[in-house]
């Protein structure tokens, strides 16, 4: 059994994509669950000229999408809190020093210091107080305000609005952007498939 491909697109019912799955995965889920309703599957489009080798040697094709039976609500209207989408929001770029980093590369700062939030009604950790900054800044930064560092900021930090930079999927797409499938591109945003 050799194939080519092992990872198979998953699409919401609405063909919007939602993960990206094992092949071997849609293939069970598939079978396991055709009269399931609330976890079934249905695949879409199989890879061209990749098979696995079954009894007698018949060939059956490898599974590249699939879509879910049933629509799974994945439409916020707010972008969640966190790490990995502060980065995003800031394009993984260190808002001091205006250099690009990788994820692991980068921590948030708390543009006015925990020690000198004022405000009691709010918590210091937040979109609009936390920005994108390397290592390095970070340090120099310390506990002092962007101006008592004499550290400007490039972007002013905001509370991001939903786009598809911040789909669950999006984080893998990235991982394998030069290597994106045929067969995946039409359910994709187009920046995915450049």
């Amino acid at each position: 059994m050799q194939t080519k491909h092992n990872r198979c697109l998953l699409l919401n019912s609405d063909y919007n994509p939602l993960y990206i799955i094992d092949w071997k995965r849609a293939i069970i889920w598939n079978m396991k669950y055709q009269d399931n309703y609330k976890y079934g599957i249905d695949i879409v489009d199989f890879y061209k000229n990749d098979h696995i080798m079954g009894i007698n040697n018949k060939k059956y094709p490898v599974p590249a999408v699939c879509k879910t039976k049933r629509f799974f609500k994945t439409n916020r209207n707010n972008v969640n809190f966190s790490r990995k989408n502060i980065f995003i929001r800031d394009s993984h770029t260190c808002q001091y020093c205006g250099q690009n980093f990788n994820s692991n590369e980068l921590t948030y700062d708390h543009i006015i210091p925990k020690s000198k939030w004022k405000n009691i009604n709010s918590s210091p950790t937040c979109w609009t107080n936390i920005t994108t900054a390397c290592i390095r800044c970070n340090r120099i930064k310390g506990n002092k305000t962007p101006k008592e560092a004499n550290m400007p900021l490039i972007t002013l930090p905001i509370i991001p609005s939903k786009s598809i930079k911040y789909l669950p999927i999006a984080h893998q797409l990235n991982k394998i952007k030069d290597q994106v499938p045929e067969e995946w591109k039409i359910y994709l945003p187009e920046s995915y498939c450049l």
